[in-house]
């Protein structure tokens, strides 16, 4: 129940969200308002923090800042994903590993390949060697192991 990626001594929690998993794979970007700047724009990827010496703080908003909406672009990833989530019990559990993935397809080849797990990491962590490892290349067993591989 620990984090495997992307921890220290300061913090070994991992994100609990679901969604905020999807979100990254799906290059989402976070708008939030502030007093002090009228429009901000944070790449969900880069939204939530390591713990490095401050744990406690788990997003880069601005302390009086408000998430106005959230953009999910428009990729054509809807035929081919999947959001697949381990979890100890059927319900109510926080993931001991998810993983969110979508890709596109040029003729038989992968394009505009997404992966991001929860329960490995304190944020929702975007695996992009393996992407690129699988862009270009056709959906088989083997390249999905050798992706695997990269993550490993």
């Amino acid at each position: 129940m620990s984090a495997i990626v992307g921890y220290n001594s300061n913090c070994v929690a991992t994100h609990p969200s679901d969604l905020c998993i999807a979100l990254v794979a799906l290059d989402a970007k976070v708008y939030p308002t502030s007093s002090r700047q009228s429009k901000i724009e944070i790449p969900f990827k880069d939204y939530h923090k390591l713990p490095v010496k401050t744990p406690w703080l788990d997003h880069i908003l601005p302390t009086d800042a408000l998430v106005k909406h959230i953009e999910i672009p428009k990729e054509n990833l809807q035929h081919h994903y999947a959001y697949v989530k381990l979890r100890d019990r059927t319900s109510y559990a926080f993931a001991l590993v998810s993983v969110a993935a979508a890709f596109q397809l040029n003729g038989d080849q992968m394009k505009n390949v997404r992966l991001a797990s929860g329960g490995v990491a304190h944020k929702p962590w975007r695996w992009l060697e393996a992407e690129q490892y699988l862009n270009g290349k056709v959906p088989t067993r083997s390249n999905f192991i050798q992706a695997a591989e990269i993550i490993t």
